[in-house]
């Protein structure tokens, strides 16, 4: 049989018809893709400046006011308050949400932020109920709850510090730490001791005067919201009093002879000073009226420059610093990185420490953004 013929070769192309064109995306629904058309409405937290004090501290008030001006917010945190505080701290983000506002702290400034304001009986009033707890007998601030509560809101607030931008801390070394470095430094500084027995220590002395002043802060507060002063107090050496047994940890320093006493505020690198005029060491506190005070162009060169050593060594940011003048020559005496100010400027009708601390304040902001 003759062979029949080979059948032609077929391709896929010639065995499939032509697929139609795929639809064409409108111009319109294209814009679903396109990344320059999306906008991100989700909550963003809002860069601030966050402030850590107590309600009856109204120096930070106008500062408030001034930052506001310049367009920069502002969360304030008052350590009476914090039974009412709602607070999530999420450092892997660096932001805070207080009371519902979610916050990028740019700066944190902790000043009289003292735990020792907070009252635990705020936070569960049927826990001290005075039906089931004689609260003459036991303080509420006493009890566990109430410790546990205060050592809590002192960590929150150095977390708060630590995720900021920057933070403006009152820590400081103590008196004792403050003068020897001051001497350290070739600035002139009152002989001062520690003890237990101001009695024992008369003879450390060669002036005639002392004065007496706490080692540590000037106000107590053995119950919230109700701080009690204990102040420097001028006495004759022969007068040192002793006990059967030794009493609280004092500074006993000698008195310095002077002609005035300065008040040296130290604020971002500026500095502003006021000439105090007083009867006695409490005066700025329980006799306010017979304070005097005048706002000084500028410090005396001396004076200045100590400060700025000073504020160097410690690293300050901030501080109050006290000065005598003996003979032309500063004496330090002090440093306080949470001191007011305000009472000095309603004194003197001036306000150059309100306004430079909130251009400190408003510069740093600025440099964290």
């Amino acid at each position: 049989m003759p062979d029949r013929p080979a059948a032609a070769p077929t391709t896929a192309s010639a065995s499939r018809s032509p697929r139609p064109p795929g639809p064409t995306r409108s111009p319109f629904l294209a814009q679903l893709d396109d990344p320059a058309r999306t906008l991100d409405a989700r909550p963003r937290p809002t860069p601030c400046v966050l402030l850590l004090s107590r309600a009856c501290d109204t120096d930070l008030d106008p500062v408030r006011n001034l930052l506001a001006g310049a367009g920069i917010r502002t969360a304030r945190l008052n350590a009476e308050e914090l039974a009412a505080t709602s607070l999530t701290i999420a450092p892997d983000r660096r932001t805070v949400r207080l009371n519902g506002r979610e916050l990028t702290p740019t700066v944190t400034w902790i000043r009289h932020f003292a735990p020792t304001a907070l009252d635990p009986a705020a936070y569960d009033r049927a826990a001290y109920d005075p039906a089931v707890l004689d609260p003459t007998a036991l303080d509420p601030a006493g009890t566990p709850r109430g410790a546990f509560l205060r050592d809590s809101w002192q960590a929150a607030a150095a977390q708060l510090a630590a995720i900021s931008g920057t933070a403006v801390r009152p820590d400081r070394p103590g008196v004792l730490c403050q003068l020897d470095l001051a001497r350290r430094y070739g600035i002139a500084a009152p002989r001062a001791v520690l003890t237990t027995d101001p009695h024992l220590v008369r003879d450390e002395f060669d002036s005639p005067r002392v004065v007496v002043k706490a080692a540590g802060h000037h106000f107590v507060e053995p119950v919230p919201g109700r701080l009690h002063g204990i102040f420097p107090t001028v006495l004759d050496r022969a007068d040192l009093a002793g006990g059967p047994r030794p009493g609280p940890p004092v500074i006993v320093q000698e008195y310095v002879e002077h002609e005035a006493e300065l008040r040296v505020y130290f604020v971002g690198g500026q500095l502003h000073a006021f000439e105090v005029t007083k009867t006695a060491p409490a005066d700025p506190w329980t006799a306010p009226d017979r304070l005097g005070v005048r706002a000084l162009p500028s410090p005396p060169p001396d004076v200045a420059a100590a400060t700025r050593t000073l504020a160097a060594a410690m690293s300050l940011r901030y501080g109050a610093f006290d000065f005598l003048l003996s003979a032309g020559t500063p004496v330090f005496l002090e440093v306080n990185p949470d001191g007011d100010w305000r009472w000095a400027e309603r004194r003197t009708r001036t306000t150059p420490v309100t306004v430079a601390v909130a251009a400190m304040l408003a510069a740093l902001h600025r440099a964290a953004l």
